[in-house]
């Protein structure tokens, strides 16, 4: 008892279909994202690298961008490594202010950023 042509038609039809909606519509949506990331960027613009590396646009070109990481010190990228534009009030938009803040003890109390741990308790201020 074989089944008919027209159901197995139908079947191929219908997987074709659920390959479009599972895989490349999605696809064509990100590469769309991507290509409007890239035409927003612009100097002064605040931008996350693929590689974690936050930064600021101080120029831009038709495949590359030159990123500001901090005072003094840029870098060139492709404009494909920016995974995203930092928009004011995301959770990554505002960066440590200080040392200070980056060691602080999680209590209130400022540790020092260099100090020495031992590992069996004992109080290296001693000595």
């Amino acid at each position: 008892m074989g089944s008919s042509p027209l159901s197995t038609i139908l079947m191929i039809a219908l997987m074709v279909v659920a390959f479009y909606f599972l895989l490349l519509r999605p696809q064509k949506k990100r590469q769309q994202a991507q290509q409007k990331t890239m035409t927003e960027i612009q100097p002064g613009t605040q931008v996350l690298l693929g590689s974690g590396i936050f930064g600021t646009v101080v120029s831009v070109a038709e495949k590359q961008a030159v990123i500001s990481t901090a005072p003094g010190v840029e870098l060139t990228v492709l404009k494909q490594a920016i995974a995203r534009i930092i928009q004011p009030g995301d959770e990554f938009s505002e960066p440590i202010e200080s040392v200070e803040e980056a060691h602080e003890d999680p209590y209130g109390e400022p540790s020092e950023p260099n100090e020495p741990i031992d590992p069996f308790g004992n109080d290296p201020k001693k000595d």
